[in-house]
């Protein structure tokens, strides 16, 4: 049942999202193409493409944060919801498969949001320099770091992910806790998110005067082919996703309790 979630899901946000993305990827072409023309008759042309590519580059992104929002809370928590929760499905679902759905988009807005950069600033043979030069940087972390440069790869591409879902959820936890209350759910909905993120921030400003952990933020990295320094960078960036993982977990236990206990659609 959950892939059929993720599958309406994402049916219901591509209908805003692909068009979206073609929107901002044929106005970042017709740039390109018109900006380097150069004759003042097409100075007006080419600044109007620009304006409206840059509207519609942040309005990807606003979009993005507004859809994130508007399906989790008029799906489960409006009157929506009422259809919704008679599907049999559990709410872990719903949550899981609206958080699987934002971050795809999140994610996607950016790759799309590079790609149209990439199409209105790269001069030709450009490609192929930007290439040889990841090529070579890679070659010299290899050199320094070694197969360690994998590890930390993998860390740095997963502690992304994890922040993105903390985000996420952190979010949803915070409008569930506020559809507990018959008025001013929104306002409800703000001041349990700035709860949230207090309490965050203070368990993790305790943990970090933890001795063991303190260690991690007192450390200095004087050369690269410091290999215990290295291994500690990698260590710390674990702590830090277990951490994070930790998070994401009680906003999610928070959120499903709520679906589950304490639903309030009125």
């Amino acid at each position: 049942m959950l892939s059929k979630l993720l599958k309406y899901e994402l049916k219901a946000t591509g209908r805003i999202f692909l068009p979206l993305f073609l929107a901002l990827l044929m106005f970042a072409g017709i740039t390109r193409f018109i900006a380097p023309i150069g004759p003042e008759e097409w100075a007006a042309p080419a600044t109007i493409s620009m304006i409206i590519y840059i509207i519609i580059l942040v309005g990807m992104f606003v979009m993005t944060f507004i859809m994130m929002i508007q399906r989790f809370k008029n799906n489960l928590l409006s009157d929506e919801g009422y259809l919704m929760h008679t599907l049999p499905v559990k709410p872990w679902k719903h949550i899981v498969s609206k958080l699987f759905v934002s971050m795809l988009w999140i994610v996607a807005s950016g790759i799309v949001a590079l790609i149209s950069i990439l199409i209105i600033t790269l001069e030709k043979g450009r490609l192929t320099k930007i290439a040889v030069g990841f090529a070579d940087l890679y070659h010299q972390a290899f050199e320094q770091l070694g197969a360690s440069i994998y590890l930390l790869s993998f860390e740095i591409i997963l502690g992304i992910l994890v922040s993105l879902a903390s985000v996420i959820l952190i979010v949803y936890a915070s409008i569930a806790m506020g559809h507990l209350f018959n008025q001013h759910k929104m306002l409800a909905s703000f001041g349990a998110f700035i709860i949230l993120s207090t309490l965050s921030q203070l368990l993790f400003t305790l943990i970090s005067m933890t001795p063991g952990i303190a260690y991690f933020f007192n450390l200095h990295i004087s050369s690269p082919n410091d290999f215990a320094a290295i291994q500690a960078v990698i260590l710390a960036i674990a702590y830090g996703i277990i951490f994070t993982g930790i998070l994401c977990s009680a906003y999610f236990a928070v959120t499903n309790f709520i679906l589950c206990k304490r639903l309030n659609l009125e």
